[in-house]
């Protein structure tokens, strides 16, 4: 009977584990062991399979932070920007935080005029140390995000880094001006931005920003119907309005060269524009009551206009408070599923986790990263070399099942031939 040695099986490579360099040396027991066609595949470990942080939405987070160089640069972006990082960046938040809402305390408390007895002195030598902290944090953040000039042209250009430039701006202006500045119009506009600062911590809180995103897209989806409520609202405060005017107005007097009412006054309702203050007014429910009908008719064409002030609160709160309702709802079940993705992925197969998978859009430097496929993602090489083996192992099993077939047959024609020896032998012998 003839002998046909079978082909070894090919084992075929997981995407997920790391390519073999070509300088890599295969070891002589590797090389030349016969491997079974049914054997596990061991995994495959490389020194590079590591986690910079053990939560993977951090790391997604802050995986810009790796592009930072040189080191203190990183350590001082973290220090600032990242109040979870350490507990001295925590503390230094804490600090910052607690700086910038005494700060917006004593510019409130400096307008009251029973503090107006208090020295100048001590409202400049308090502000001038403010302003000397807040100088030394934006000098610090400009070398933190000076990693590359686009990075601190980004971080510049920010509502965040103009932010914090306005609010130390005045008081270099005063300097250079060596005159005090709070009592000129156009100087005073900039110091209020000096109150902005209080709104730099909220970007830590995510509660916070995800009620303000979530309100952001719920006007958006209201759009469509705030525009044409917006519409209908014009449209009404131009007919009422000529129709209080010209019902309101009263009568000329050349001598006074204004319009009289009925009770010899002159007319609050002179002009159209003064009119549709009194039904912009009346439509919102406000009613400061600086302007009154006093005819019959202006009262008469008021009574629609309370009516449609009911209707012009009701209609915008229930559109907007259901689509507000609908969006967080969709933003917490997204991601009460990305956790649990990430929570599942991770018991399985820690480099199937979502997170890794998932780059988020919006101004995130997680798509400046790096070039190289992230962990559970297979490059186009890797894919090519994944079917090159299907296909290669097609063949083999192929190829092994046609021997099997000549193993079969030569089987088979040899125990004819032995039968057919034995009848000839049972034949001579009888």
């Amino acid at each position: 009977m003839e002998t046909i040695p079978l082909s070894p099986m090919v084992r075929v490579r997981s995407p997920n584990t790391a390519p073999r360099s070509a300088h890599t040396p295969r070891s002589p027991r590797t090389a030349n062991a016969p491997r079974s066609a049914y054997a596990p595949i061991p995994p495959v470990s490389r020194a590079g399979d590591h986690f910079p942080h053990d939560n993977p939405l951090e790391s997604i987070e802050d995986a810009h932070v790796q592009e930072i160089y040189p080191m203190w640069k990183r350590r001082l972006y973290l220090l600032l920007e990242r109040p979870t990082s350490s507990s001295s960046a925590f503390v230094i938040h804490v600090l910052s935080t607690s700086l910038i809402i005494i700060s917006a305390i004593v510019t409130c408390l400096e307008t009251i005029p029973s503090f107006h007895s208090i020295s100048p002195r001590i409202w400049f030598g308090f502000e001038t140390s403010v302003v000397m902290l807040f100088t030394v944090e934006y000098v610090a953040r400009c070398l933190a995000h000076s990693a590359n000039p686009w990075t601190f042209l980004r971080w510049f250009g920010s509502f965040f880094g103009i932010m914090d430039l306005l609010s130390i701006l005045p008081y270099y202006l005063e300097l250079m001006l060596h005159q005090d500045t709070s009592t000129l119009f156009r100087f005073t506009i900039l110091r209020t931005f000096r109150l902005l600062r209080v709104f730099r911590p909220f970007r830590y809180n995510n509660t916070i920003l995800l009620t303000i995103e979530v309100m952001y897209l719920s006007f958006r989806r209201s759009q469509h119907a705030l525009l044409a409520l917006a519409f209908f609202v014009v449209m009404v405060l131009l007919v009422f309005s000529t129709l209080m005017y010209f019902a309101e107005r009263g009568t000329w007097d050349e001598v006074l060269g204004t319009f009289i009412n009925s009770d010899g006054d002159p007319s609050q309702f002179a002009s159209i524009p003064a009119s549709a203050w009194f039904v912009a007014v009346t439509i919102t429910t406000v009613g400061y009551g600086d302007l009154t009908p006093r005819s019959f008719l202006g009262r008469l064409i008021t009574i629609p206009l309370l009516v449609f002030g009911l209707l012009l609160i009701a209609l915008p709160t229930f559109v907007l408070g259901r689509e507000f309702s609908l969006v967080w709802e969709m933003m917490k079940e997204n991601q009460q599923i990305s956790r649990e993705e990430v929570f599942n992925a991770q018991s399985v197969d820690p480099l199937a986790s979502p997170s890794l998978m998932r780059a988020r859009s919006s101004s995130s430097a997680w798509r400046h990263v790096q070039d190289e496929p992230q962990p559970g993602e297979g490059s186009p090489r890797e894919a090519h070399e994944l079917r090159d083996q299907i296909a290669e192992l097609k063949a083999t099993v192929e190829m092994q099942g046609a021997l099997l077939r000549r193993l079969v047959s030569a089987m088979e024609g040899g125990a004819q031939g032995q039968s057919q020896g034995k009848q000839r032998f049972l034949g001579d012998g009888s």
